[in-house]
């Protein structure tokens, strides 16, 4: 049972007119009476929920709950539009007790569709509402858990020490069968290492970048480091 509209409302409601100005009774029409019922009673439904949609409507739903609650009041007013013309033909045609007797069946219409059409609705509501919740919760996680990784990542690439190629820049014996190697880099980065004549120096490589003053020439340097070597 699926819930009906204004426009199913509305095309019962023609139904009903054209029989009472043709002289139709009551009786015959209850078909059309029933639809009619049961469309407002789900039109008033849809009014109340509108005043309290739930959480996957308003992420999800292509209208906004504003024009939702809007289109849903002016259905409210139609039907109840209906309701009075219906009221005002009936009782100048049959009575007020036939009114009465309509109202109690509506009420009848609006019980049932309650216990049954409305409720399982209720339930698909919340249970669209848990995956809403679970979406929104993991989407939410998801996006924070990306903002740290690229942070963490811009961390430890702030953290690596930038590299430059050091090349040879001299080479010079100490003792019998030892050498200094002497490299130069970007903006004055120096490095040094020892090695053994037979091995020789390496002629580049990547090295931490380093810039320094332009303070030491190249030949004190070596000096400096053959005194700490000898």
């Amino acid at each position: 049972m699926e819930p009906l509209t204004m426009a199913s409302a509305t095309l019962a409601f023609n139904a009903l007119k054209k029989g009472f100005s043709i002289g139709r009774d009551i009786e015959s029409m209850a078909s059309d009476l029933s639809r009619w019922m049961s469309a407002l009673s789900d039109v008033e439904q849809a009014e109340k929920e509108a005043k309290n949609p739930p959480l996957f409507k308003k992420l999800f739903n292509n209208k906004s709950v504003e024009q939702e609650a809007i289109e849903a009041f002016a259905n409210k007013r139609q039907a109840q539009a209906q309701r009075d013309e219906l009221k005002t033909w009936i009782e100048f045609t049959i009575g007020r007790q036939a009114w009465q007797d309509l109202i109690a069946t509506e009420a009848s219409i609006r019980k049932k569709r309650q216990e049954t059409l409305y409720k399982q609705r209720e339930k698909r509501q919340k249970f669209m509402e848990i995956i809403a919740w679970t979406l929104t919760v993991g989407a939410g996680a998801a996006a924070l858990y990306g903002l740290i990784s690229i942070l963490m990542a811009h961390q430890a690439k702030a953290d690596e020490p930038k590299m430059t190629t050091c090349r040879l820049a001299v080479q010079e014996r100490v003792g019998k069968s030892g050498l200094i190697c002497f490299y130069t880099g970007a903006n004055n980065t120096q490095e040094s290492h020892t090695s053994e004549v037979y091995l020789g120096c390496q002629r580049q490589y990547k090295c931490k970048y380093d810039p320094r003053p332009k303070g030491m020439s190249l030949k004190d340097t070596l000096k400096s480091i053959k005194d700490a070597l000898e």
